[in-house]
């Protein structure tokens, strides 16, 4: 198989997850990933309503990634065949997402040098290959202390963010097969 963008953006990580779904016959699935809704993944709905106590109401029809792309994360990569959406997360004050920009090529590069310690960088694609749809996700800490925090965090989210991402996979593929010819 050949280097995924992924590889390009995050080469080396320490926390990963991989998920497949045979795509076989979906004529679109990875513009129907961009799609899918907040009510096509309810999980990922139902998870964020316990996170915020209900404070958050997400529109039903609204597609997520772009939630996703306005709250943080950014698109660092996009071909034909793939898609790889990332932030990069400073842990100390004043924490939360560094401001990558809203240029795929000019946001990877701005991701791929942030190194200083106390940051961890999460990215995460959709591949389409061979007869296949992936979704892998890595994540790399800059420093060992952020690595140790961010184990007992990936503890707590690894089988959610699993559960989503094979949830947002299964919604892309029946959009893809029920969408007009």
């Amino acid at each position: 198989m050949t280097p995924s963008l992924l590889d390009q953006v995050l080469p080396e990580w320490q926390f990963d997850e991989r998920h497949e779904l045979d795509a076989r016959g979906d004529t679109d699935v990875l513009a129907a990933i961009e799609r899918v809704t907040w009510s096509e993944v309810p999980l990922f709905r139902a998870l964020l309503f316990l996170g915020s106590l209900g404070r958050t109401r997400m529109p039903p029809d609204r597609p997520f990634l772009a939630d996703l792309t306005s709250g943080g994360f950014t698109v660092l990569g996009r071909g034909p065949d793939e898609v790889v959406i990332g932030a990069a997360v400073r842990t100390t004050d004043p924490a939360g997402s560094v401001a990558l920009g809203s240029d795929p090529a000019e946001a990877a590069e701005i991701f791929r040098n942030v190194t200083d310690p106390g940051h961890y960088k999460v990215a995460f694609n959709f591949r389409r290959a061979g007869g296949a749809v992936r979704t892998e996700t890595r994540v790399l800490a800059t420093d060992e202390a952020t690595r140790r925090r961010f184990t007992r965090y990936w503890l707590l989210i690894r089988l959610p963010s699993g559960l989503i991402r094979a949830e947002w996979l299964r919604a892309a593929r029946r959009r893809a097969l029920t969408a007009p010819a």
